[in-house]
Order: structure tokens, then sequence, then C-alpha cells
């Protein structure tokens, strides 16, 4: 889950950094005025982006004595910039809907700063507030970790949780309400990063389509999300439909995952190679022996590439059930499908072809099969 939360952020942020060739640029002019600089320095004009390092479109040399400097370049509308200061990186974020962009800071109150640009003063107070939640929910990870009593701890923890979804739902009202469909991809691309489940997002996406029906970048937001949350309830969870896949058995026919619906279903990935794997099933034979007349069946899928290691594996350790493989180790495509990172792993079928469990081992799938057929384990 988190591989498509992370590929759905650099979604966002990579709408907010569009290429020129890809807009309509406007000529815009900066002006900024710094007071109590404490040095002259080199203040740099920087495109936001995702596919790979900010790219720097200018610099202006900003010198002391007045603290005043410009810029008179082609911006585009719909991403995000900052200006940086090289002397120790601080920065100010803005986005470009005004012909001419007026900056004044005091250098001794930053992050304080004033900004002409309404979407650029909008952006300043949401990060503004957004940094103050993030300081509170710091301070009280700090207070936890401190000695006190569990009794304390559950109410600081039950604080913890409040804080951090209000944090979120801020995020959600800022969504739904700026004007500016650019702060808005922003804001969801930072609560992307704040959510576990990619389906919370849904209603926020959905709502933002229907007050930006035209917009172009939101549409691709939609588009995307949509079809990686589609991916994303494809993958194996309980709770879910185990993905359907065909592969041949020992003698080379074809065996269906399908065909064993009406039945409860242990799929067990393994290998003739894989020591964990070879320790674990003994305790799979047993069970299979003890259930094998109550509506249970198992498909073993191996990750062998040798044939002839595979099938004597088989014999050697009394599988008898069905088994499947395409010889192919891990670029078998039962990997990818199912997620699978190591073996042994398995999953456990209902009738129906629904998950019921995942990765059970040693005593855990006896008992689970147990509570299923209502039997006392030996």
């Amino acid at each position: 889950m988190k591989y498509f939360r992370w590929i759905l952020y650099l979604f966002f942020v990579f709408l907010l950094s569009l290429s020129s060739c890809k807009q309509h640029q406007i000529s815009t002019e900066i002006y900024i005025n710094i007071q109590n600089i404490p040095q002259t320095q080199m203040l740099s004009l920087i495109r936001k982006s995702a596919d790979g390092p900010a790219i720097v479109l200018d610099t202006v040399l900003i010198k002391k004595e007045d603290g005043e400097s410009s810029f008179k370049t082609l911006l585009d509308p719909n991403a995000m910039y900052s200006l940086r200061f090289e002397s120790d990186g601080r920065s100010i974020l803005f986005t470009n809907d005004e012909p001419v962009i007026r900056i004044t800071a005091d250098w001794n109150a930053f992050p304080e700063y004033s900004i002409s640009s309404p979407a650029s003063n909008t952006l300043r107070l949401m990060l503004a507030e957004f940094n103050k939640r993030l300081q509170k929910i710091d301070s009280l990870q700090l207070i936890m970790n401190q000695n006190a009593s569990d009794s304390l701890k559950q109410i600081w923890k039950a604080d913890l949780l409040k804080e951090e979804q209000e944090k979120q739902d801020y995020l959600k009202r800022f969504s739904d309400t700026t004007q500016s469909a650019v702060l808005a991809l922003y804001a969801l691309g930072i609560l992307q990063q704040e959510v576990e489940d990619m389906e919370i997002m849904e209603p926020v996406i959905n709502r933002l389509a229907n007050r930006f029906p035209e917009n172009k970048e939101v549409k691709t937001v939609k588009n995307t999300y949509t079809a990686l949350l589609e991916k994303q309830k494809s993958n194996p969870e309980v709770g879910r439909m185990a993905p359907l896949f065909s592969l041949p058995d020992t003698a080379d026919n074809e065996i269906a995952l399908q065909s064993f619906r009406g039945k409860y279903t242990l799929v067990d990935f393994w290998a003739s190679w894989c020591a964990p794997c070879r320790t674990e099933n003994p305790n799979i034979v047993r069970v299979f022996n003890q259930y094998k007349d109550r509506n249970f069946s198992i498909l073993g899928v191996s990750l062998d590439k040798n044939k002839a290691a595979w099938t004597e594996a088989i014999h050697a350790d009394g599988l008898a059930w069905s088994q499947v493989s395409d010889l192919k180790e891990w670029e078998s495509s039962v990997v990818p499908l199912y997620q699978i990172e190591g073996i042994p792993f398995n999953v456990l079928l209902d009738p129906d072809g629904k998950i019921i469990a995942m990765n059970l081992r040693g005593d855990e799938l006896g008992r689970k099969l147990a509570s299923i057929f209502e039997v006392q384990e030996p």
C-alpha cells in the first residue's frame, strides 16, 4: 500500500511542476524586499520538481545594503515555485497567479513574510497552520516518550490520535474550499502522505473533480487515482478475492485456481531449494491428512526452476496434493500477482475464492482450520 501512496504523491507533485512545453507561460515580475538581511547573497528562483532535482530557473544577487532584488521571467500558472536564499537554504514557496508579485519579509522573523499573490498568501497561511499542527503532534510524541503511568500514556495517546485526525481533516477542508486547483492538489499531495488507506482519498478527489470539472490537471489526477485504486483492490488481502491464475502441473496439464472453488483451499507457495519451506512441509502434510475429507484442499505453487528437483522434493516430502509451477523461479507470473517477497508464503481461501487468512505457519494453520471445521485440535 505504501508503494501506491508514494506513486500517487509523486504524481500530485509532478502535476505542480509541469514543464513549460505543456503550459501557457505568463510573463511575471517578482520583487523582493528583505529587511535586516545579514549579508549579500545569492537568491535562486526554483521550479519545484518531482522527476529529478529542483530546477533553478534564475539567480540574482540580493545586497545587504538594501535587501532588494527582482526577477522578470516566464512562469507556468499551474506550477509551484520557491525563492531560496543560498546562505542557509531558507525558502519562500509560491504559485504564479499575478503578473507582478511582491514579497517582503524581515530576515529575523522568518518564516513570516507577506506576498501580494492571493493564491500564494493562501498557501502561506495554510502551511503556517499545518506546521503548527505538526509541532503540536511532535510535542505530544515527546511527552509520550517520557516516564509516566500507563493511564497517563493512554490519555496522551488518545490526544495524539485526535490531533492526527484533525490534521488530516484540516487538509481535507483546505482542499474542499480553496479556489485554486493548484493549491488543492498541493494539499492532496500532503494528505496522501498522512493517510494509511488510499480509499480515504476517494471522496476528497471526487469533490475536487466536481468543483473543477474542466481543469485538465484535476481530471488527470482523478483518472490516475482511479486506476491506482483499482490496481490496489486487486492486490491480495484478507477479505478480497484471490487473484486468479493457471499454471502447469508436473504432467504439464494446466491447473486453474478457479477449479478449486467450492472448497476451502490453501494456496501454498514454496520451492525445493527453500529450506524453511521444506521444514514447514511436514506440518502441511499433517493438516492435509486431517482435513482432506472435510471440504479442504491444497494447491502447491512452486518457485522452482529445475523440474527434476521440484518433482523429487514433492515425492520426498510426501506432498499428495496438486502441484503447479511455470519453472521460472522469481520470474514466475504469480510473484507480482500475489506480491510475494519471500517463501514460504500461503493464502487460505474460502469456497468462494475469497482470502480469509494469509501466511499461516506452524500450528496457526491447524488452529485456523479447526475453528472453520469446528473440531478439536489434537
